[in-house]
């Protein structure tokens, strides 16, 4: 089931014996998890039927799912990063062929229990992002209906969830102003409830948010600003684009990271320039390119910059010195900057051909 199928189970007050909370988006499952323990416990002797495990043995988590609630109906068993569930070197393990279940040496007593749970109890595996579905566990859990899936949330979906974060500050954010905000700083709820607050407090008394506010004081993602600082190169403005790459680098960014994330976005303006000359609608620039519809308005602006060709162009250049760099043929210092140069070259000239 997904997150609103399980909210609607707490609603109706039909809460399962058994479920398993996976997923990539850490913020919303650990705020299920806070629902369904005001769901599930309400008395003065909450905090006593109410148990945290992480990686428990077999024998002891059974015992106690098998301890009955002290004077309530029901009780709350939550484990963390069960290892019948897989962690990294499991998933790597299983990825190389040496495993491909849960082997019967290890005892495993956990999994048969599943469909005997007591009525009084309320058992959640919780995982960090998505758990091992080759699992045994995993597969039983499935097949009793307790999987909840927390997957990151569309574009609408987290453009209502920001603005309903700011009017719960009484402030009121426009669509576009919630659009920039998550593509400034990402997509992670967690992340964008601290800094939904940081720019409400930074914005209170004013009763609007507006995207200056944002700029202000928001902490903005690498992909944004390396996104700032193609839009400045093909901008050709070199006074601006230069200084901001420094101050990345200074930051603690890794060349090789930012050269990947400037080859991606010339991928993008390349994919966007060959559509507008097809007149495809915004939304298939949009899924072609992998960028939510309203950063296209930005590409496509760049992109006008340039004719097809010169994007081919400026694309294996990124292309080119990164594999440069990675064959050792070019040092990695200053390889960057040089491929902005470069870059920025690129766009004088494509200027001066549509002026000529």
């Amino acid at each position: 089931m997904d997150y609103q199928a399980f909210y609607q189970q707490l609603k109706n007050k039909d809460i399962q014996r058994l479920y398993l909370f996976e997923g990539e988006e850490e913020y919303g499952k650990e705020s299920a998890l806070q629902a369904l323990r005001q769901a599930l416990l309400q008395g003065p002797m909450a905090m006593m039927n109410e148990t945290v495990l992480t990686k428990p043995a077999d024998s002891e988590l059974i015992a106690l799912c098998e301890t009955l609630p002290i004077m309530e109906d029901r009780r709350l068993v939550i484990v963390r990063d069960s290892h019948h569930l897989g962690g990294r070197a499991q998933a790597q393990k299983e990825e190389d062929g040496e495993e491909q279940e849960e082997p019967a040496s290890r005892g495993d007593s956990l999994t048969p229990y599943m469909d005997r749970l007591p009525d009084f109890l309320c058992l959640v595996f919780f995982v960090r992002g998505k758990a091992n579905g080759a699992r045994r566990l995993y597969k039983m859990i499935k097949a009793l209906g307790g999987i909840v899936s927390f997957d990151q949330l569309d574009q609408e979906r987290l453009t209502r969830w920001v603005q309903k974060e700011f009017q719960a500050c009484q402030l009121q954010a426009d669509r576009q102003v919630c659009e920039h905000l998550i593509f400034a700083c990402g997509r992670e709820l967690m992340l964008l409830k601290r800094e939904v607050a940081k720019v409400a407090a930074y914005a209170q008394g004013q009763g609007r948010v507006s995207r200056a506010d944002v700029d202000a004081i928001a902490s903005l993602s690498v992909e944004y600003r390396v996104f700032d600082l193609a839009d400045k190169v093909s901008a050709g403005q070199a006074g601006q684009a230069l200084p901001l790459l420094r101050d990345m680098l200074q930051g603690g960014e890794q060349r090789l990271m930012l050269l990947a994330l400037l080859q991606r976005h010339y991928r993008q303006l390349l994919i966007t320039r060959v559509l507008m000359d097809e007149r495809a609608p915004q939304a298939t620039i949009a899924s072609q390119a992998g960028v939510p519809p309203f950063v296209v308005r930005r590409l496509q602006q760049a992109a006008r910059g340039y004719d097809t060709q010169q994007l081919r162009e400026a694309y294996s250049l990124c292309i080119q010195q990164e594999f440069l760099v990675k064959s050792g043929q070019l040092a990695e210092e200053g390889s960057l900057e040089q491929l902005v140069l470069r870059l920025i070259h690129l766009q004088h000239v494509a200027g001066e051909r549509q002026h000529a």
